[in-house]
């Protein structure tokens, strides 16, 4: 006989997570079903180089949000360092741009390039630190229609700017603000990270939100590794009687009468579901592969087909080091061997705009527009005694050559030359350029083991990431608020009764944050009647915004 829940999480990622905790607290019978050996999604942590290097393949840095607070996750396993430098960027004449919390001193670094650009910063914090906060609350509740928003801007000065930044491009945000080229590769490198093309209008606003939110609340590192949020958030669900199944993939959504009652496994094994099912895979897996194009409505499925992966991904080398990471630049300024975020290789836009190009045509860029990051500095419990783990994020596209298999395919391309495996050749290249930066941390003598994470390898961890999109779908304004996952459908709620969307390509975005998982129990409770008690911790919610 079939086990029965009132409702069934699809995927342990965080936000299904965040879904299934919300529920199980407010009094539901939840179970959460997982096709890998190990919960997380985009939290995961994995010793993929040598035991006792702790990786974390995807999220680094996390933000906050409500989840952390209402769920009370630091007295369940989820504790964080706030690193403090969080951010800089080393150019070739070893000077640096650095990111503190204190903004004084960040104002300072800028002034070397720049005075004007140094007051220019302050402008922006100054009139964006509150408006901030209205940005973010607004992605743990429903999205807000588009006039809306505009009548909440339009009628003060600075919310016109704010408006004008929504609809700007986050090169001509740079461009508007500020005048040293170091200074606007500094921001737009940040800007990018979240695999954001710095030419696509419609994004400019992500500028002011970053970085204000970087002094007041600076992104943390979780100790242990970011598996440990996903944990905390499963310790939370566990002790409200949820059940999470391990090693179990979805073949299947069960649909009935235009109704969704449950999941088939991939061995043949059902699991009911009385009330509800939320998917915190993307929205095409779930539509197309899980749920099947035959039980769609034929413009339901036009618009699944359409909705689009991000233009560019990470490629990621991770390193076993046999000691800490240092960069040169740290002669000049030693705070840069402390930040949590270290950019590298472009000194232009124009340089960082040539990557950008490179990758819209499938190709691997040899210029180099970098983050690196050493957690272990930070947290050494995700290293032996003495050791440290090191990585890179460079952006890159998916289809490298128009396939992402070909990430894995020897012998093709530039990369491939001599019969190399492309993701090994480009990984050799990135470890090259990285030493002119951190010349003895990277030695060869340094470096006891390498993993090399590549777009491809992405996808295969994690369909929900189609086409290695990391947030679950591109994040451009027609992608975005009552456009996620496209016009009609940003409510949660699918076509399939009972079926609901609590992952990335659901409003507001991936991330850790928890804002998709965190909106979607809110939807669920809603159309089941359930007390939703986490409106009792409003003074919270304000809080988290901050």
């Amino acid at each position: 006989m079939a086990e029965s829940y009132e409702v069934v999480v699809i995927g342990g990622g965080h936000n299904g997570l965040t879904t299934a905790a919300y529920l199980a607290k407010a009094g539901l019978s939840v179970c959460v079903v997982e096709r890998q050996h190990n919960i997380g999604g985009g939290c995961s942590t994995e010793e993929v180089t040598l035991p006792g290097f702790k990786h974390n393949l995807h999220s680094q840095g996390h933000m906050g949000g409500p989840v952390y607070t209402t769920q009370e996750l630091e007295k369940h396993g989820a504790t964080y360092v706030r690193p403090d430098p969080q951010y800089a960027c080393v150019f070739r004449d070893d000077r640096s741009v650095i990111l503190y919390q204190d903004l004084e001193r960040t104002i300072d670094t800028i002034a070397t390039f720049s005075k004007r650009d140094a007051e220019a910063y302050r402008r922006m914090f100054q009139k964006f630190r509150d408006l901030r906060r209205i940005i973010i609350a607004s992605w743990f509740a429903p999205p807000m229609p588009p006039s809306n928003l505009y009548r909440l801007f339009e009628n003060t000065a600075d919310g016109q700017e704010l408006l004008f930044l929504l609809n700007s491009s986050c090169k001509s945000v740079v461009d508007h603000y500020f005048e040293s080229q170091q200074v606007k590769v500094w921001v737009l490198l940040a800007a990018m990270q979240g695999s954001i093309p710095l030419d696509v209008y419609g994004l400019g606003i992500n500028i002011p939100t970053l970085f204000t939110g970087l002094h007041l609340r600076p992104y943390g590192v979780c100790v242990g590794g970011a598996r440990n949020f996903a944990e905390a958030l499963a310790n939370v669900l566990r002790q409200h009687g949820g059940v999470i199944k391990k090693s179990a993939a979805v073949a299947r959504v069960l649909v009935e009468g235009g109704e969704a009652r449950g999941v088939e496994l991939a061995d043949g094994t059902r699991i009911l579901a009385t009330r509800a099912i939320a998917s915190n895979t993307s929205i095409k897996p779930l539509m197309l592969e899980l749920v099947g194009r035959e039980r769609l409505p034929e413009e339901f499925a036009r618009q699944v087909d359409g909705y689009l992966p991000e233009e560019m991904t990470l490629f990621t080398p991770h390193y076993a080091l046999d000691g800490p990471v240092s960069y040169r630049a740290a002669r000049l300024n030693p705070d840069v061997d402390q930040a949590m975020y270290v950019s590298w290789g472009v000194e232009t836009v124009a340089e960082l705009q040539t990557q950008i190009n490179d990758i819209r045509i499938g190709r691997a860029s040899r210029v180099v527009g970098a983050f690196s990051l050493s957690p272990s500095k930070h947290d050494p419990s995700q290293a032996p005694a003495g050791k440290h783990t090191g990585m890179i994020w460079q952006f890159a596209p998916f289809r490298l050559h128009g396939a992402g298999e070909n990430w894995v395919r020897a012998g093709l391309g530039e990369w491939g030359e001599g019969g190399k495996v492309p993701k090994e050749a480009y990984a050799d290249y990135l470890t090259e350029r990285y030493r002119e930066v951190a010349p003895d941390s990277f030695a060869p003598r340094n470096i006891l083991g390498r993993h090399v994470y590549s777009p491809w390898d992405i996808v295969q961890n994690n369909p929900a990431m189609f086409e290695a999109s990391t947030h679950h779908g591109r994040c451009t304004a027609n992608q975005m608020g009552i456009f996620r996952p496209f016009p009609g459908w940003a409510n949660y709620r699918m076509p399939i009764k009972k079926l609901y969307l609590c992952g990335g390509s659901a409003h507001p975005l991936g991330g850790v944050h928890g804002g998709p998982g965190f909106n979607c129990a809110g939807a669920i409770a809603d159309d089941l009647g359930v007390k939703k008690w986490w409106l009792r911790e409003s003074k919270t919610l304000r809080a988290a915004a901050r």
